[in-house]
This record gives structure tokens, sequence and C-alpha cells, in this order.
């Protein structure tokens, strides 16, 4: 018995001409102007970046009349560490887009004072994943553009590992389908540095908190795990194949249960209703 792990069929550099052609053909059939997009720092936000940035200036060199833009939005709060900031200014200066950095610690601060219930580390978190959704659509409706969003399958699909109305509330997903592994391999050929390919993972929501730490087990795990279960394997093979511990296999699997309803669009009721000819 193996699980299957999944590769870019016919490369990583054809991978990133098929994602440029598909973000080109959103943000044009949408009538944006461009795009906008959150810089952490980390691996999954800068891919985005240079994503985009390849695939407006494949689009810009044929319509020099009508280019496409790309903004970077910094957007620190108390659980950033500098270097984080720093980060995504430097992503943005690498690829020569124009950045705003908006710190987000009082619009958050307001909202936690208002609303008393936003207590601890955890719905604080949220907040601020929240506020960023907030800023980054009022800044893309500013400027005609899409929001383009920064999750991996890894934490869309299988953990479900984003706030729903946060990191989640975005135009499109480019990554959606592809796991962390293949999305450091795609940062490494659109030449993201390596200290940034190589970063630990942290959605920034407290102080000191990262991804791993906070599920006990690493992002790897959980895809091959979830692919596993995918291929139709039951956990007792699962664990039997990787040699993980059963506390993880479970843990995978009931993040991926219980989170299905981020995944979906919102209930739409299915009561039945008559239409009459008004008289």
């Amino acid at each position: 018995m193996k699980i299957k792990r999944a590769y870019f069929t016919n490369g990583v550099e054809k991978a990133i001409d098929e994602l440029a052609r598909e973000i080109i053909r959103f943000t044009k059939g949408t009538g944006a102007d461009g795009g906008v997009v959150g810089l952490s720092g980390g691996v999954d936000s800068t891919t985005i970046a240079y994503l985009c940035n390849y695939a407006f200036n494949m689009y810009n060199q044929e319509n020099l009349n009508n280019p496409l833009q790309l903004y970077g939005v910094i957007m620190p709060s108390n659980a950033n560490r500098e270097v984080d900031r720093q980060d995504g200014l430097r992503v943005a200066k690498n690829i020569g887009i124009e950045s705003l950095v908006i710190p987000i610690e009082p619009i958050a601060e307001a909202f936690a004072h208002q609303i008393l219930d936003i207590k601890g580390e955890f719905h604080r978190g949220n907040l601020y994943s929240e506020v960023r959704a907030v800023v980054l659509s009022r800044v893309a409706a500013a400027k005609n553009c899409r929001v383009m969003g920064t999750g991996n399958k890894d934490e869309d699909y299988v953990l479900g590992y984003f706030t729903k109305r946060g990191d989640g509330a975005v135009d499109n997903n480019i990554l959606g389908n592809i796991p962390k592994r293949l999305v450091k391999d795609l940062a490494k050929h659109l030449g993201v540095s390596e200290d940034l390919v190589n970063r630990v993972p942290t959605a920034a929501l407290w102080k000191g908190q990262t991804d791993e730490r906070e599920l006990g087990y690493t992002y790897e795990q959980a895809e091959l795990i979830q692919n596993g279960f995918d291929q139709e394997y039951t956990s007792i093979q699962i664990q039997k194949i990787t040699g993980f511990k059963k506390e993880i296999i479970n843990d995978v699997a009931r993040r991926h249960r219980i989170t299905q309803h981020k995944r979906e669009i919102p209930l739409i009721g299915e009561l039945n209703l008559s239409y009459e000819v008004e008289k």
C-alpha cells in the first residue's frame, strides 16, 4: 500500500504559465483593473504576489494602453513582529509594485471596545483576520481591483485552517488546489528568496503563534493523511503506511469534517414556491 502525492503534471514552469493565464482570465473577465494582495512575508502571499506580477506583466506587454496593476498591502497588528512588515515591504520592492502599510491595531481595538465579548487571543486573532479582509476589500474597491486569495490546499481544503470571513473572504483562490509543498516549488521557480520560501508559517493571530505548533503536526503530514482518505484508505491503513500517531490522523479527519461549511456557499433554503399570475 502506498499513498500517492500530487505533482505538477507538466512541470513547474508550465504550471506557472497556466496559473498566470487563469489569473488574467479571471481579472479581465470580472472587469477589474488589477489585483490587491495582502503581504505578510509568508510563502503563500509572497508566491501569489510574484505569480500575479508575472501574469500582469505578461498581459501588459501586449496591452500597453490598458495595463493591469498589482498592489501589495501590509497590515501589521500587535501580534506581528517588525520583520513581518519588513518582509512584506521587501516582497513589494523586489517585484516593483506599489505597497501600502495600513496598521490594523486601531481598527481592531475599536471593534473590541464596542463588542465586549471579543476576549482571549483566539477571538482577537480571528478579529485581526477579519479586519484585514475589510481593509483589502476597501482598497480593492477603491482601485477597481480584485482581492487575490493566498490560501493553499492544505490550509483550505484539508484542514479548513482559515478565518471564514477573514482570509477566506477573497475574490479568487488561485493556489487553492495546490499543497504548501508545491507552493514552495512555485516560489523557488518564481525567484522568491530562500528565507521567505522556508519561513515558518504563521497567521500572526497572536504573538508567537505558528501554524504547525498550534496544529501539532506539519502541513506535509496533513497533506499525506488527507490524500490517504481521498484514496479511500482507512485511518488504520494510513497509520500503518505513514507511521503517524493515530491522534494526528484523527485530528486531520476531524478538522476536515467540521470545517466543511467554510468551503461551501451559504445554505439556500429549498422551500418550494408556487407562482400565480396577478389578476
